[in-house]
């Protein structure tokens, strides 16, 4: 594995859809609807060509066309549909008729959301005959294509209008439109909370309260005032300790107790830590990170990063700390009885943090016994990037809960799914249209960000050790890239060149 300055870094590779699919056995839903047909209808839903068997929307079938039947369902003649000369869609009971939908197969009928205009989406997951599996990814990748703040203002605006009417269908799609509101607004991210989104959640509640609507206006209030509760920082923040530098010398006398302590108590603190972090990345982080690199929008994932690249250096840095080869032995023995209980615990992420660091240029090109390089070959090939981190991804399928995963290879599946997909279905299938979103998209990040919800769902059941923990020091206590080859070229000069 090439060393160039990060911990593990992976390389761009198509990353095949089953990958998506292996590790989905673990869906849980207390739905009537039940998991596996949602997880049958994922599966073929990614599993399939998005300009497979695909229908336009049926408002635009009955607009002129040039072609045999079988060109019927994609093209057409006129301009793009203008829903601005039209009642707006977020006015619709069912918006089905806009909707690119896709057949199992010729014989079916089309039911399978492929892409539509952003309203018709967004009304969709509002409504009862919308399966429960579309609202989920719906609410899982909507940042890709439109703001919170822009969807709770149409959400605000279909219910009002609906609740207006007063007529039976349309209270019940008030109350079904509300209850999305809700899932919105639970799940906001700090960097959403803004200003002007809370004036607009709150305005829309005393709106409630007026009409007289005080369970709605109550639940509402007790959602956002949660989430904002989430975003008030301490009062009194823990000192910021991220600097990665210190001598040799004086880690090697601060950890002289790492022995004192048996490999598996020493994974457990490990995943302790882990697991608090990972628990608090959003999967709206991800998605950003995946599109935007922003560390303001995804700053979990930023901390999450920082944390795997620290224990890499803080193992590098013990193991090269010692003058003694039987002590840096020592050292390196020991970290690989740490990574096999990472591993045991389902903790894959340090378990290749540390793996990374053992198999690091300034590690590996020092001399080691036959047993200690023997060990370590049991592992290096989980990392080995060939057909998309296959082993990785075995190994991964293969771990049960709970577990933490390497996020580094989600984010890179993440961000092979946003480059290699247009947001827009493209304007060759749909005769020039270029309003209707590439849904098709959305199934493949929901099929990633579903596997981080599901790993989120289980948690490690681990009391905190402080001896160990004091121990750790949140691992601040390291060299840097340059320090740690340094430090090796120290214990081992290169050999002079033989043209010299």
């Amino acid at each position: 594995m090439p060393d160039n300055g990060n911990a593990f870094q992976v390389e761009h590779h198509d990353v095949p859809i089953e990958w998506y699919l292996r590790t989905m056995p673990y869906w849980s839903t207390t739905t009537e609807s039940g998991p596996t047909q949602n997880i049958l209808n994922l599966k073929e839903l990614l599993q399939s060509s998005d300009t497979d068997k695909i229908v336009l929307p049926s408002a635009f079938i009955d607009e002129s066309y040039e072609g045999d039947d079988s060109q019927k369902a994609i093209t057409c003649s006129k301009p793009l549909l203008q829903l601005t000369d039209k009642p707006s869609l977020l006015e619709s009971l069912d918006v089905s008729e806009y909707l690119v939908l896709r057949a199992k197969d010729a014989h079916s009928k089309p039911t399978e959301v492929r892409g539509g205009p952003k309203d018709a989406l967004i009304v969709y997951a509002t409504q009862p005959i919308g399966s429960l599996l579309y609202q989920e990814a719906f609410l899982t990748t909507y940042r890709g294509f439109v703001t919170s703040a822009e969807l709770i203002q149409k959400l605000i605006q279909r219910y009002i209008f609906m609740n207006n009417k007063k007529g039976r269908n349309e209270v019940r799609a008030a109350r079904q439109t509300f209850s999305v509101l809700v899932r919105v607004v639970d799940e906001l991210v700090m960097t959403e909370l803004t200003r002007e989104l809370i004036n607009v959640v709150t305005s829309f509640a005393y709106r409630l309260i007026r009409e007289g609507n005080y369970d709605f206006a109550r639940l509402l209030r007790k959602r956002l005032m949660e989430r904002i509760d989430e975003r008030v920082p301490l009062k009194n923040p823990p000192p910021d300790t991220s600097s990665m530098s210190s001598s040799a010398s004086s880690v090697f006398v601060k950890v002289t107790t790492l022995f004192q302590h048996q490999s598996s108590l020493l994974a457990k603190q490990i995943t302790y830590l882990d697991s608090e972090l990972f628990h608090k990345i959003e999967p709206a982080e991800m998605l950003w990170w995946a599109k935007e690199q922003d560390p303001k929008k995804s700053p979990n994932v930023v901390t999450f990063t920082q944390h795997f690249n620290k224990i890499s250096y803080w193992v590098r840095t013990l193991v090269l700390a010692s003058n003694e080869h039987r002590e840096r032995e020592k050292y390196y023995m020991k970290f690989i009885k740490v990574m096999k209980q990472l591993r045991k615990l389902g903790n894959l992420s340090s378990y290749l943090a540390i793996l990374s660091a053992l198999d690091s240029g300034p590690v590996r090109r020092l001399d080691w016994s036959k047993s200690l390089r023997e060990s370590l070959e049991e592992h290096t090939s989980i990392i080995d990037s060939k057909m998309s981190f296959k082993n990785y991804r075995a190994v991964l399928a293969e771990t049960q809960p709970p577990c933490l995963p390497y996020i580094g290879l989600i984010l890179q599946d993440l961000t092979f799914v946003d480059v290699g997909n247009t947001d827009n279905l493209a304007p060759s299938m749909c005769n020039g249209r270029t309003n209707l979103l590439n849904y098709g998209k959305r199934w493949q990040q929901f099929a990633i960000l579903d596997n981080v919800r599901r790993f989120k769902s289980w948690s490690y059941n681990i009391p905190r050790d402080e001896k160990v923990q004091r121990l750790f020091n949140g691992f601040n206590d390291c060299l840097g890239e340059e320090e740690t080859w340094t430090r090796s070229l120290e214990i081992k000069p290169r050999k002079p060149s033989s043209h010299s």
